[in-house]
């Protein structure tokens, strides 16, 4: 698969996996978020793909400590549409695992 569709796959798959996760908070509670990030950490959410390192503090900011589940059920969809082998490593926040996954999709895990 040539590298611009792979990067164009994977960008899509984290889109969808963002908009998944929140979903599972409802509707309301996923476009507060998203009216949020962009306000507070001026991230539209087209482009949280692009600014994952922005996207995570602000969920870090609206959730504190629980950011954790939200992020994990995020990660989770998008290694499943990926189709990759989702393990949890100790520590690893969002950017951890998307950077992993990025990775392995190019080839490189």
């Amino acid at each position: 698969m040539r590298l611009v569709t792979v990067q164009s796959e994977f960008k899509r798959a984290l889109r969808e996996a963002v908009d998944e996760g929140l979903l599972v908070l409802g509707e309301s509670v996923r476009q507060s978020i998203y009216y949020h990030v962009e306000r507070v950490h001026q991230v539209k959410p087209e482009q949280i793909v692009d600014k994952v390192e922005a996207f995570h503090e602000a969920l870090r900011a609206v959730f504190g400590a629980g950011a954790n589940i939200v992020e994990k059920l995020i990660i989770r969809d998008l290694y499943s549409t990926l189709a990759l082998k989702f393990e949890e490593h100790e520590g690893w926040t969002l950017v951890d695992y998307v950077n992993d996954a990025r990775i392995q999709i190019s080839g490189g895990g």
